[in-house]
């Protein structure tokens, strides 16, 4: 009896550490071209950290998988939304920056025998702030963080690659820094579809952050859109056309830039610089309250800065 207990416990103890089966699902793009759209909030434990966009291209001799997730559950996730679509094996992985929810599940698809590429300055922060990302993904998403281990792009590249998938032919193009000194798109030019990835942000409010350029972010955008793409992936955001990607980031940027410089000439204080910033036109898009002042403050220290 006093066995039967003990392992009664055990089991009741062990069931909150196991968490059900993580099911995603992808969304068709165009033929053999796939998105899974994360959630538009903050890294939670409820999201499973999947707060960014994945996805996917097949081709005649392999697949590319675009990032791969927070975690090695959410990357094995991916693999089995794959492996339903398509028997043909994933090959590569391109992380789109260096930020843990695009990158933090390459463990996993390195066991599997994939390239992983991303870009040299991407790698350079991956390998900085690798263990901490770690670190709070563990204290964050708890045994859904299990497994889960640092595996760093082989293919480090500067500003452009091609990937021949068999029949498809994929371009990774950086345009300099944006979001993350590291950002790159996936560029499908027969079918004009973008993988935008940070450089492009729709529904929820862009996130400034101090790895960010505000400026260099526009001119990366209008970089972007010179290829003239009728579907763009942004890195948040469901798929969309570049007149949305153009109101939610390009003209959330330079309004904040051009309030944040106007401020600065008339020799306002932070303080009072970020108090003035109108940013009302933008308060439809998520996390707008959690956002806007951090990205006003952050731009307007970076205007400052080009200033001197």
């Amino acid at each position: 009896m006093t066995r039967c207990w003990i392992a009664c416990l055990t089991l009741l103890w062990i069931a909150p550490l196991s968490a059900a089966e993580l099911n995603l699902k992808p969304i068709k793009v165009a033929a053999g071209v796939y998105a899974v759209v994360g959630d538009l909030g903050g890294q939670t434990y409820e999201n499973e950290g999947l707060n960014a966009n994945l996805g996917f291209i097949i081709g005649r001799d392999g697949v590319l998988v675009v990032n791969t997730g927070p975690t090695k559950r959410v990357a094995e996730a991916l693999h089995r939304a794959i492996k339903a679509i398509t028997p043909v094996p994933v090959k590569w992985v391109m992380n789109i920056n260096s930020q843990n929810h695009y990158w933090h599940g390459n463990g996993y698809f390195a066991a599997q025998g994939a390239t992983i590429i991303a870009h040299e300055s991407a790698v350079t922060v991956m390998r900085s702030s690798g263990n901490a990302q770690l670190d709070s993904n563990r204290r964050d998403l708890k045994e859904k963080a299990a497994g889960t281990t640092l595996a760093y792009p082989t293919v480090l590249i500067k500003e452009a690659h091609t990937i021949d998938l068999g029949g498809r032919k994929v371009e990774v193009r950086h345009f300099g820094p944006a979001h993350t000194p590291g950002d790159v798109a996936v560029w499908l030019p027969k079918e004009k579809i973008i993988f935008s990835g940070d450089i492009i942000y729709t529904e929820r409010i862009l996130a400034v952050i101090p790895l960010s350029h505000s400026g260099k972010w526009i001119t990366a955008y209008d970089q972007l859109m010179v290829l003239k793409p009728g579907v763009v992936v942004p890195g948040h955001g469901s798929p969309t056309d570049a007149a949305r990607a153009k109101r939610d980031t390009r003209d959330y940027l330079d309004s904040l830039r051009t309030q944040a410089k106007q401020a600065f000439d008339r020799g306002e204080s932070l303080m009072i610089a970020v108090d003035k910033i109108d940013q009302s036109k933008f308060k439809h898009l998520a996390n707008f309250e959690l956002l806007a002042r951090r990205n006003a403050n952050i731009v307007f220290r970076e205007v400052e800065k080009e200033s001197f």
